[in-house]
């Protein structure tokens, strides 16, 4: 990044902490990302003592005064009020107990200077005890002394440990999105707008669920490690673990599907589900829809969406019920018709559903998995599912001796080929890969004791990647002992 061109809006939302506020501004003046191209924005959400903006400070540094009220208060409220009018090419959003390393936004920014679908974390430690004021702070920063500040300092050691399994977020797997945290991330203003910012519904864990829809629309999460800060004092989920949890979870799961254990404690509908699934329902009867259904969703916690494809206009003209040519569509459409999980969409009888075609129905969401089936398929979708997670292809399908088809893209797949240009199908062939196979094929990859095995091997890294406490633990115990259980019982 030999020469910066990208301008910044430094973005700081706080209530109260007017002490550790200084000491932010202080860094941040201290940064060597030119000052000409990044403007600081402090957002005061009702302060009990009104938030000033100290002498050391970035030159351009504007305090903005959120207007609290029983509908619109808190972080998540305030950050999407002022960010919407924000016209810097790039966000970098920090929380106001901060300390920065003077290279810090610039190591951020060469990420956003190379492409326009980075966002950047940056790296930071956790300290418990600071004695110095924001002067003698910029002085030790400007004479390079930024990493001897603190002799002691600790890490969040699961973060890290998240970090380097999946090789800095490269192979991030569906539990990537658990690393997004926000007390120093930055993307294009662009992205954050398309995105539509932080969701509204949430009050606190709205960065783990902007983390989420990062994931799965196709951005790439870069964790910065040359990019240091110290955070000032324990985190608020560090201090307030068992209210925070008890708050987030709930709240959290109504989006982030692959919470599934979360999910799992009852039977809740869900605003994101798991799946949607695009049904051609020509040729379908509903006893085999329905074993479809029972067989994807056979892991607790998740749940789908189907759209059904049929040409139910025909149902309207005058038949017998004893000489219906339309008796199976009926039946689909009599039992469903009333379930919010279902919704029915018109196609011709004699139309040719390409997968261009099915690309089109599908509005790109938080949903991590959109799968289509066709005909009579006897494809179990969730083995379909998880062959995609394995493999890690944007697109599996399986074909049978009639043609039927049934295929899963992967969400992050699709969102990345959408907004590429050009043919999808191709892109999603280009950046992620395909794998077509007949239906003998995937019944070897899933039938026999060998594929038992790695389906448990599977069961095993999958679920064991998610352990990050004792009350994870609990739950992965829990699942292994009713799938044995439930091997048990059907072997007799």
């Amino acid at each position: 990044m030999s020469r910066p061109s990208l301008s910044v809006a430094v973005v700081i939302a706080c209530k109260d902490g007017q002490e550790k506020l200084d000491l932010v501004l202080a860094s941040l003046t201290s940064q060597s990302y030119p000052s000409r191209l990044f403007n600081v924005y402090v957002i005061d959400d009702g302060s009990s003592t009104p938030i000033t903006i100290p002498s050391i400070s970035p030159k351009k540094t504007r305090l903005l005064k959120y207007k609290n009220s029983p509908s619109h208060w808190g972080k998540t409220a305030a950050t999407n009020h002022f960010a919407a009018g924000l016209k810097e090419d790039v966000l970098w959003f920090i929380d106001a107990d901060m300390v920065f390393e003077p290279d810090h936004l610039a190591h951020h920014m060469k990420w956003h200077h190379e492409a326009n679908d980075f966002a950047v974390l940056g790296w930071k430690r956790f300290v418990d005890h600071w004695d110095y004021t924001p002067a003698m702070l910029f002085e030790s920063l400007r004479k390079g002394g930024f990493h001897q500040l603190h002799s002691q300092s600790w890490s969040k050691e699961l973060w890290e440990e998240r970090v380097n399994r999946t090789q800095d977020l490269v192979n991030p797997a569906l539990e990537g999105y658990r690393t997004f945290v926000g007390a120093t991330f930055s993307i294009m203003n662009s992205q954050w707008k398309k995105l539509g910012g932080y969701n509204r519904e949430l009050i606190t864990g709205e960065d783990t669920e902007l983390g989420w829809r990062i994931f799965t629309n196709g951005l790439r999460t870069v964790p910065e490690r040359e990019a240091h800060s110290w955070h000032l004092g324990f985190s608020t989920v560090e201090k307030n673990k068992e209210s925070i949890h008890r708050h987030n979870d709930p709240a959290l799961a109504q989006f982030i599907p692959e919470m599934h254990s979360v999910r799992a404690r009852y039977e809740f509908d869900w605003k994101v589900p798991t799946y949607q699934v695009f049904v051609d329902a020509r040729n379908l009867t509903l006893r085999d829809l329905l074993l479809r259904r029972q067989e994807l969703l056979a892991v607790n916690g998740t749940s789908a969406h189907f759209t059904l494809m049929g040409p139910w206009k025909l149902l309207r003209s005058r038949y017998s019920p004893t000489a219906d040519k339309f008796a199976d569509l009926r039946e689909i459409h009599s039992w469903l018709k009333a379930d919010e999980s279902y919704t029915f969409v018109e196609i011709d009888s004699e139309i040719n559903m390409t997968i261009d075609s099915v690309v089109e129905l599908i509005e790109p969401s938080a949903t991590p998995h959109y799968i289509f089936i066709e005909g009579s398929s006897k494809v179990d979708l969730k083995h379909l599912v998880d062959l995609q997670i394995t493999q890690g292809h944007g697109l599996v399908g399986v074909v049978d001796k009639e043609d039927n088809r049934a295929f899963v893209i992967f969400a992050p797949a699709l969102s990345r080929a959408l907004t590429s240009g050009g043919d999808v199908y191709e892109n999603i062939s280009a950046q992620w890969g395909l794998n077509w196979m007949t239906d003998e094929k995937f019944l070897q990859l899933n039938a026999g004791r060998k594929s038992r095995i790695k389906r448990f091997n599977r069961f095993l890294k999958r679920e064991g990647k998610k352990i990050n406490s004792p009350a994870q633990l609990f739950i992965f115990i829990q699942k292994l002992g009713k799938l044995i259980l439930r091997k048990v019982l059907r072997n007799g």
